[in-house]
């Protein structure tokens, strides 16, 4: 594997171990592979990395393969072979409630930021990225999944009392593989129910997931890197506007 590829899927893992688990239980996590720590050491995201950076490859694949995580290919005497391929996504599906509209508009505007064409994004609820005028609603959702398409589940209490947001869980869950979920507060981890619990996942006003959320996806869809200096004007404003539309409490 080489160091392009390990860096890729050490973001998938982070992504991954830290929907369900503070620093402290990603570091117990790696004792059990065999990744020794220093008890004593602080760990954060950029220190969890580093140790992983630092970890035979053979380990890394062990853990990206427990996390049913896509695995680049490796190189044998007898040529190239691994159990899963990775080929860039080509698409960007929004699972949300239509209450939820303005803040997934934001995010639909994040995922533009970051390199995703408007084209490359089916979103319900938005015009010019969902289902055109005369077409089955139903059917159309249905033709958009595929195993090239990346899923966001965008978590709220309105997404749970959702009838149509329960059809799509039903498609995605049979035709999809890669999936993100993203919490919009005040609903939190905690409070994730069912198969949300096996998906990589972030909170969306949060800076550290955004960055993030930025390498998965460039390296997801082979978007060009931009450099922090680009980056970081663009993710302040989605910050902004993402904080400025979240609900309070009493408006769930």
């Amino acid at each position: 594997m080489n160091p392009t590829d390990k860096y890729r899927l050490i973001q998938d893992i982070y992504f991954s171990l830290q929907t369900r688990h503070n620093a402290e239980g990603i570091i117990n996590i790696l004792n059990e592979y065999g990744i020794d720590s220093i008890p004593t050491k602080t760990y954060n995201q950029d220190s969890i990395k580093k140790l992983l950076q630092q970890t035979e490859n053979t380990k890394i694949i062990k853990i990206a393969d427990d996390l049913n995580l896509v695995i680049p290919p490796t190189k044998t005497n007898k040529g190239t072979t691994h159990k899963k391929e990775q080929k860039p996504l080509q698409k960007v599906f929004i699972s949300h409630s239509h209450h939820d509209k303005k803040i997934v508009e934001s995010f639909v505007l994040l995922l533009q930021n970051i390199g995703i064409p408007s084209e490359n994004i089916f979103c319900s609820s938005l015009e010019g990225y969902g289902t055109p005028l005369g077409k089955d609603f139903i059917n159309d959702i249905k033709s958009q999944l595929n195993e090239d398409v990346l899923v966001f589940f965008m978590l709220s209490e309105h997404f749970y009392k959702s009838p149509m947001c329960l059809i799509e869980l039903g498609a995605v869950w049979i035709q999809t593989k890669e999936h993100i979920s993203v919490t919009i507060p005040p609903f939190e981890f905690k409070q994730m129910k069912g198969v949300f619990q096996h998906f990589k996942g972030m909170t969306i006003d949060d800076e550290k997931n955004l960055d993030m959320l930025k390498e998965t996806l460039e390296s997801k869809f082979n978007i060009p890197h931009q450099s922090s200096l680009v980056w970081s004007p663009k993710r302040e404003m989605s910050m902004r506007n993402i904080k400025y539309l979240l609900p309070t409490n009493n408006d769930v």
